[in-house]
């Protein structure tokens, strides 16, 4: 596609979010690619792969350092795995914590990248996991654009939706149907952690400070930077926003990996799968693993489902104890099978998998019911593919994105703590009994149309890239003086509080109401006090005008 300007260098960065935080950032590049312009791609070690097969028109990579090791990730997991928001926020934070260990490398490989003339690029677009970008447009204006899977915590305040995006309460939306303890328990929720909250901002401050970085990280409330959403109004809840933020998702790839010969096979033999996938990184507990099988089963017995397709990686398959046996009786047959036998796809009806191709799973006509653990990726999939769930979060935004599925009658959420065999078997029910006149049928088409709509946004999010980096080359002078500010700022962001709320005019029209009524009270008590006279001149004095007349 020709191009009506020079092409720009932009430059992608993932860091520690993982492939599913990669992925929106290079499909942004990909369209960015398709206009002509330079892509490069920095990350950590040994990620450079995700880039392959799907992203050969990244030019260059970028390796910044080494990343979380297998021992860290899998604290992180277990811990937010055991994680209960209603019990406070500190887990996350000693997450928070860990991964921002990888900010200094990430800052120092992009200013490296940003010092050489050869390797500068016009633009960085980051996943919010790389926070180091933010840091680059302080110090060197570069324009940036942040990815992130919903809408930001701490930014883009809201006040008709209580609590922060991500540390919403189970069941939270908006105001408008929270009562009023609701609420406030949304917004104690972050007051509750301030302590834990104080330590990490030391901690990252003291961390800054060490490499010369003495400003706090720049975060405003309304971003003077591109903020992209990887969702979509439908999924999200609808909200305010400044013209520099907006939701592009979902940033899907136009192609997927095809069914494997397994899953192949498998979906074309079976009429009524269910499809569970709860995560690549998660470590599922033995007594949750047989709970899930246990309400399957059930669901196989009642003829509701003919077939299980069950991606569980190995790392999630830690805790299984393989030697316990499960009993089934399908169309009158008794079965018996041990938990080893049946993850080694021993059983006709169920077919375990490593790492299941997802969306050409969500993609088959067989595949009737999703149970998910509600990540904004497999969210996105799920709408797009047009399939109802079982959303049972885990942690951080899936359990937010669990309230939002169910508010939009598409999906049954489970609570991790507490589900149940027989609570799988009545929810999954619920929906597979629906009619196609139904409601989880006809918003599943509802979300699935406007899911595809909005995957169009992707060319409005590289059409407002190309805005920035031509606004921006144009408004700073030959000695970086900036001559105005960025075209998508609302004016509010540069103003004082008091201007911005316009309390200078209320006070003004205040003091101006009270100088109005204090003179009329003045004039009111000289009138009732001088009322004799003035009584007296009124009678007497028009009586002696009408005898002269």
């Amino acid at each position: 596609m020709s191009h009506v300007h020079p092409p720009r260098k932009i430059l992608l960065v993932a860091t520690t979010g993982g492939f599913t935080h990669a992925a929106p950032v290079l499909e942004l590049g990909r369209v960015l690619a398709d206009r002509g312009h330079y892509i490069e791609f920095a990350t950590l070690d040994s990620q450079e792969s995700w880039i392959q097969p799907d992203y050969g028109f990244i030019a260059k990579v970028h390796l910044l350092g080494p990343g979380p090791t297998a021992e860290q990730l899998d604290a992180h997991y277990r811990r937010m795995q055991a994680w209960d928001v209603r019990k406070g926020i500190e887990p996350t934070l000693v997450s928070k914590a860990m991964f921002d260990t990888f900010w200094p490398q990430t800052y120092r490989g992009l200013n490296r990248i940003m010092n050489d003339p050869v390797t500068r690029p016009d633009m960085i677009i980051a996943d919010f996991f790389a926070e180091a970008a933010n840091d680059i447009l302080v110090e060197y204006r570069l324009p940036i654009a942040i990815v992130c899977p919903n809408w930001p915590p701490l930014q883009l305040p809201c006040s008709y939706i209580p609590g922060q995006p991500g540390f919403q309460l189970p069941g939270t939306l908006t105001s408008e149907n929270a009562s009023m303890w609701l609420r406030l328990k949304n917004e104690l929720v972050i007051l509750f952690g301030l302590p834990a909250i104080m330590r990490l901002f030391k901690q990252t401050r003291a961390m800054r400070r060490e490499h010369g970085v003495f400003y706090p990280l720049h975060k405003p409330k309304k971003p003077d930077y591109l903020l992209f959403v990887n969702s979509f109004v439908g999924l999200e809840i609808p909200r305010d926003l400044p013209p520099s933020c907006a939701p592009v998702g979902p940033l899907l790839c136009p192609t997927w990996a095809p069914l494997d010969t397994e899953c192949d096979a498998f979906l074309n033999s079976h009429d009524s799968v269910l499809y569970i996938a709860l995560g690549t990184h998660i470590i599922l507990p033995h007594e949750d693993v047989i709970r899930i099988m246990n309400g399957a089963i059930h669901l196989m017995e009642e003829g509701l489902i003919d077939g299980v397709i069950w991606a569980i990686p190995k790392t999630g398959r830690a805790d299984i104890d393989g030697s316990e046996t499960v009993q089934m009786k399908i169309n009158s047959k008794e079965d018996e099978m041990s938990l080893n036998n049946l993850l080694a796809n021993k059983h006709r009806n169920w077919l375990f998998h490593f790492f299941a191709p997802q969306r050409a799973i969500l993609a088959h006509d067989s595949t009737k019911l999703y149970f998910t653990h509600g990540g904004g990726s497999s969210a996105n999939e799920a709408l797009y593919h047009g399939k109802p769930m079982l959303s049972m979060g885990i942690f951080f935004d899936q359990t937010a994105n669990t309230t939002r599925l169910v508010a939009g009658g598409v999906a049954e959420s489970l609570d991790k703590f507490h589900f149940t065999s027989d609570e799988i078997y009545t929810k999954a029910r619920k929906i597979l009994e629906s009619g196609e006149n139904w409601s989880y049928a006809r918003n599943v088409l509802r979300l699935q149309r406007i899911a595809h709509v909005a995957a169009r946004r992707k060319f409005y999010a590289a059409d407002l890239v190309e805005e920035v980096i031509y606004d921006h080359e144009l408004r700073f002078d030959k000695d970086g003086r900036e001559l105005r500010p960025m075209h998508l700022q609302t004016a509010d962001s540069r103003m004082a509080v008091w201007k911005v709320n316009n309390w200078d005019l209320y006070a003004v029209s205040a003091v101006g109401l009270v100088a109005v009524l204090g003179s009329m009270g003045v004039a009111g008590r000289y009138l009732w006090s001088s009322r004799e006279p003035l009584r007296s001149f009124l009678i007497h004095g028009w009586s002696a005008l009408d005898i002269a007349a």
